[in-house]
């Protein structure tokens, strides 16, 4: 969603002051965390409904289970994609090649769903549940995976407006068909997920309208985007690491002693989840401000230094505009940190006495306290992270990446060995590492922009041909095989 800071802008510029700032920060707000706010409201509606109609604390935790499986795998899987799919669309639209944007949603949306499929339908094999109720979690996981890819190809064609109709006219069609279907006799457990999964088939459907109406089908290759996995393969193993390393530290906890289970194979750690899932909430302010101040004015100035560069200018501009865009760099880094530190300290000393109310323990309250700062630093690793790839430092971001989830992963195992109190310095220390390491090479980007634009670049065209580029083309040899021996059998 970062991509709607470009669309901000007008905002921001058209009268200035207090109160359009307020106004755009607003809108940044609904457009950015609306989307994720709703199927929070989807998910808790449809828990009160079940417990409204007499069903157990066993099929409220198993529907929350559930869905939580489907959101979290659906992302992992999905985020693996999605930074390539950002920069296949980009190079689409540079190159004038719209009509091949589309056909690659379709072939995208065909490789995650023939992994992601068999592994939940194996997964699924093993928890003793109705066919009915797994059919309906298989959909789900199923439609979140397309919709997540879905997100990223509206984001480039600026429908932050539509998607979040989209999930509101979801979470209305789920809690509206779950009510439906409690009244008509059918179990409370399966109703919820049903309702859910029709929720989400709600949202899949608007959007693929949107996409259909807006990028031509003149030609259906949906496998198109095969040649660019030889150039960009890595942002493949960038979007699983930063996936893995968000979810990493839970996995842990869900994998010891301390876990919960719904199912022999159906585990989570209340102890630490909850704690997790309101930290997590802490980091939409700077979630919002980045979107807002670092790429609307970020942007601004990296586009104005590469304009100097490509328009000709004299040295001296070039240096000029690239002072002006390290100064901008760093001056929305530091006030993007500061704003949110500001408000995890507040989040600390209130948030946790409101917590304290709501059951949670001390134990769980120090957890939250400790997770608030480590998802603070989150945020700054994610942002970085973004802000190297601005500059196609993809080996860096690699890099990043890896220490993020290496390191939140080992600490977090050795916590497990600690008492409860140091559950989360795991997840802290391991994202104070990465934003070391990506605070020193940013610095070095910046201290070597110009050996970066100007000698790094391949002074030859390479006509190496790729593993990739091989397949393609080996399936295009195929087809066009196949139609040959179809028109000779249709001539006879």
């Amino acid at each position: 969603m970062a991509g709607v800071g470009f669309e901000l802008k007008k905002v921001f510029r058209e009268n200035g002051g207090l109160l359009n700032s307020l106004r755009g920060f607003s809108l940044t707000a609904v457009i950015t965390e609306g989307p994720m706010i709703l199927t929070m409201v989807m998910l808790w509606g449809n828990r009160m409904l079940l417990k409204m109609n007499h069903g157990t604390f066993r099929q409220e935790e198993i529907y929350l289970f559930s869905i939580t499986y489907v959101m979290i795998f659906s992302l992992i899987l999905s985020n693996s994609v999605l930074m390539f799919v950002d920069r296949f669309i980009s190079d689409c639209i540079y190159q004038k090649k719209i009509d091949s944007i589309l056909p690659s949603f379709f072939g995208i949306i065909l490789v995650l769903n023939l992994i992601g499929v068999p592994v939940s339908l194996l997964y699924l094999s093993t928890i003793p549940m109705s066919v009915v109720w797994k059919a309906a979690v298989l959909t789900c996981f199923s439609t979140m995976l397309i919709i997540w890819v879905q997100m990223a190809y509206l984001s480039a064609i600026h429908q932050y407006s539509y998607e979040l109709l989209g999930f509101f006219a979801g979470s209305i069609v789920s809690l509206g068909g779950s009510l439906i279907l409690v009244r008509l006799g059918v179990d409370g457990l399966l109703s919820v997920t049903c309702g859910t999964a029709c929720g989400f088939l709600v949202m899949l459907c608007m959007f693929m309208t949107e996409l259909i109406a807006f990028f031509p089908l003149e030609n259906f290759d949906i496998l198109c985007f095969l040649p660019s996995l030889d150039h960009y393969r890595i942002l493949i193993v960038i979007g699983i690491l930063m996936a893995l390393g968000l979810y990493g530290h839970n996995f842990v906890f869900w994998l010891s002693e301390y876990a919960d289970h719904v199912f022999q194979t159906g585990v989570f750690c209340t102890r630490y989840d909850v704690p997790t899932f309101f930290a997590t909430l802490t980091i939409i302010p700077l979630l919002v401000r980045f979107v807002v101040s670092l790429e609307t004015s970020f942007s601004v100035k990296n586009k104005a230094y590469f304009y100097t560069i490509l328009a000709g200018g004299r040295f001296d501009d070039i240096m000029a505009a690239k002072k002006d865009l390290i100064n901008t760099l760093y001056r929305e880094l530091v006030r993007t940190m500061e704003s949110q530190l500001v408000f995890t300290l507040l989040a600390v000393i209130f948030l946790g006495n409101v917590l304290s109310s709501s059951g949670l323990d001390e134990a769980m309250l120090g957890i939250f306290r400790t997770l608030c700062f480590g998802y603070c630093i989150y945020g700054m690793v994610k942002s970085m992270t973004i802000i190297l790839l601005y500059f196609d430092d993809r080996k860096g971001a690699c890099v990043a990446a890896a220490l993020f989830t290496g390191t939140t992963i080992t600490f977090s195992l050795v916590t497990l060995f600690l008492p409860v109190s140091t559950w989360g310095v795991g997840f802290l220390t391991g994202n104070a590492i990465a934003f070391v390491w990506l605070m020193i090479r940013i610095r070095y980007m910046m201290e070597h922009l110009e050996y970066k634009v100007f000698c790094q670049q391949p002074l030859f065209v390479d006509d190496h041909i790729g593993t990739f580029e091989k397949l393609k083309k080996r399936i295009d040899r195929k087809e066009e095989e196949y139609r040959s021996r179809r028109k000779t059998h249709e001539k006879r």
